[in-house]
């Protein structure tokens, strides 16, 4: 029987609930050892368990991890089960036997926490789930009720006296109710976790984007080839005569008869074939095909993809959730499988999209996958060591994003050769245009506010920049791009070099600069190279051109230039610390001529020209250098009276 309930299936939970309830009773039953009464309690106990599985966790019954048993003893049951300490005693042990029963009888769900685990897990939280049942502060509001009644006398389980006592409590003072009740009793739901705000791409990029999905063509092709029915073998799978035509058709890579030296592997069965047997459970699941007696035929949805095939995107992309991006590639018997990880790893699979998402550029896969591992650590314990952990993490996650990408919601950027092996390790995971609306659809799903960007986007560039300036960076860089997104590329770049020409803080000419360079240095350099002509602008935009092979290392300085070098040491200082100033500051010379450019650049015009000194003065390893730029600076403060 199916025991991940959708939380709208309240009578496909009720009838899970009562099947599992009913063999645990008889397994507790069949041991001889649990008096009626007491299995009545134990019953009891863990039929509230399942409840709290399904209405506020994931909703997969028998699939139980470290976290959920945490969750349930020492957060939910205090806040929300009215139950006395002597009385609530039960629920751990209670807990524990069902955990048990569900080992016992192989009915522990892919994805959990060893028993050993989850067992030595309740029994260190006894104490603790006790002490916070009692603990006030921790109850929510029905509780507290429950409580302040009882504790004036009320038989709680008397609803006219009940209810009576409720309508004296109404009557109180506001001040009195609360002193009452505990602050947690007043307290709304947690706050979602908050995402910055993204530029949504524009409807025709995301048509244009769904349109491309690699998947969509494959199972447009392969509804069109099975048609109205293609024979499938014993145990459903194809059989390898049309295996061999769709890894073909389809150009899904799979090798049949792989030979390595002078061996020739015969392939046995298309299940062997990982990534057409992936694509063919895909399908299935997406309504694509459909299997009647023996034979897979094409479905109606399936044949209308030869005339739309973006609109069947996100159903695409909710039927690789479905079967799991990753679950879906394995074999479950080979040597090396660990299907719980893999079970684990498909449900964070659409929050592991959160960083190249939130970056809104391409972000390294191997970063993606370090917070994946860091998932996976919490779940289990393991005799591998750490490293060796996160090698088959790094795997695992490589196969989800390559998956994301046959659905067409990333781009892997500049991953690794193949080599012998089907995988590319490596490289940057990006979002595609219809990937960051998908994502953004998956991620409010999952709790996350997702605010799209764009409140500025109609404001000229210098407004743009100011009305960052006063942000968190990833909101600003949001607002950016939701900006630069509504002008055609020549426009957004000759609007931003002019208020970088315009505006003097060097932290939004900065900024104007990234956004130039995000624009694109194709189109964006002969704008740049105007800035660079310019007294005002020409440190910030030499440096940018250098930055993007657009002019040379030794352009940065020149002698007859000194205020100019000053804004190129801040930026080199902004963008590369002191590493970058240091480095900057040695194109000059050697020590001596660095003291010699140092002492006239007290006199610069330059917003950055107190910080470069001070930063030279506190970094700079080179004492001589050091000293001559504490020198220009006391002589700059003492000619503005600030000494």
């Amino acid at each position: 029987m199916r025991l991940e309930i959708d939380h709208e299936d309240e009578e496909g939970f009720i009838a899970a609930r009562d099947m599992l309830l009913g063999r645990f009773s008889r397994w507790l039953t069949g041991r001889d050892r649990y008096p009626v009464e007491e299995i009545d309690e134990l019953l009891g106990d863990v039929s509230i368990a399942l409840d709290w599985k399904w209405s506020f966790g994931d909703g997969e019954l028998a699939t139980w991890r470290t976290g959920d048993v945490a969750e349930f003893l020492l957060e939910w049951c205090p806040q929300k089960l009215s139950v006395s300490q002597a009385d609530c005693i039960t629920v751990p042990p209670a807990v524990l036997s069902f955990l048990s029963f569900l080992d016992d009888q192989a009915l522990l769900g892919p994805g959990s926490a060893p028993v050993d685990r989850l067992v030595d897990m309740v029994m260190s939280l006894t104490d603790e789930f006790v002490v916070a049942m009692g603990d006030r502060s921790k109850f929510g509001l029905a509780k507290s009720m429950f409580t302040a009644a009882s504790d004036e006398g009320v038989d709680t389980t008397d609803p006219a006296e009940l209810e009576a006592w409720m309508e004296r409590f109404n009557d109180r003072p506001e001040a009195e109710r609360h002193r009452l009740l505990p602050d947690s009793a007043f307290s709304g739901p947690p706050a979602r976790r908050s995402l910055p705000p993204v530029a949504v791409p524009s409807e025709e990029d995301v048509a244009t984007s769904r349109e491309s999905a690699p998947v969509l063509a494959m199972f447009r092709d392969l509804a069109a080839y099975v048609g109205a029915g293609r024979k499938l073998t014993q145990k459903g799978h194809l059989t390898l005569a049309d295996a061999r035509a769709l890894v073909e058709l389809l150009g899904t890579g799979d090798l049949m008869d792989e030979q390595i030296g002078d061996r020739t592997f015969r392939t046995t069965s298309s299940d062997e074939l990982y990534q057409l047997r992936q694509v063919f459970a895909w399908a299935k699941k997406a309504g694509v095909v459909r299997v009647v007696h023996g034979k897979v035929v094409a479905t109606k949805r399936g044949l209308g993809l030869a005339n739309d095939l973006g609109g069947s995107f996100d159903r695409a992309v909710d039927a690789l959730l479905a079967i799991g991006p990753l679950t879906s590639q394995r074999f479950p018997d080979a040597w090396f499988a660990w299907p719980e990880v893999d079970k684990v790893l498909d449900s964070v699979s659409a929050h592991l999209l959160i960083a190249p998402y939130g970056a809104q550029t391409a972000f390294p896969l191997e970063d993606i996958a370090a917070t994946a591992n860091g998932v996976v650590l919490d779940a289990f314990s393991f005799q591998l060591e750490d490293d060796e952990v996160l090698r088959r993490v790094t795997t695992d996650v490589t196969d989800i994003m390559d998956a994301f990408e046959l659905a067409g919601v990333v781009q892997r950027i500049d991953a690794g050769d193949q080599g012998d092996g089907r995988r590319r390790p490596g490289g940057l995971v990006s979002l595609t245009p219809a990937g960051v609306v998908c994502a953004r659809r998956l991620l409010a799903a999952a709790g996350y506010d997702t605010p799209a960007a764009g409140r500025l986007a109609d404001v000229s560039a210098t407004e743009l920049l100011l009305g960052t300036d006063v942000e968190e960076i990833s909101v600003a860089y949001g607002e950016a791009m939701a900006w630069r997104a509504a002008r055609q590329p020549a426009e957004a770049a000759a609007e931003m070099s002019e208020a970088v020409r315009e505006l003097d803080d060097p932290v939004l000419r900065n900024l104007g600069l990234v956004i130039l360079a995000e624009i694109g240095p194709d189109v964006a350099t002969p704008y740049v190279r105007g800035l660079a002509s310019e007294a005002g602008t020409r440190g910030f935009a030499l440096c940018w051109l250098v930055d993007h092979g657009q002019a040379s290392e030794e352009q940065l300085f020149d002698p007859a230039d000194v205020p100019g070098f000053v804004d190129v040491l801040g930026y080199r200082m902004v963008t590369g610390g002191p590493d970058g100033l240091i480095s900057a500051l040695a194109l000059t010379g050697d020590h001596g001529q660095q003291v010699d450019v140092i002492a006239d650049m007290w006199k610069a015009p330059s917003p950055m020209t107190e910080l470069v000194l001070m930063a030279v003065s506190e970094m700079h390893p080179t004492k001589v250098v050091a000293k001559s730029a504490r020198k220009a600076l006391f002589k700059r403060r003492s000619s503005w009276g600030d000494a």
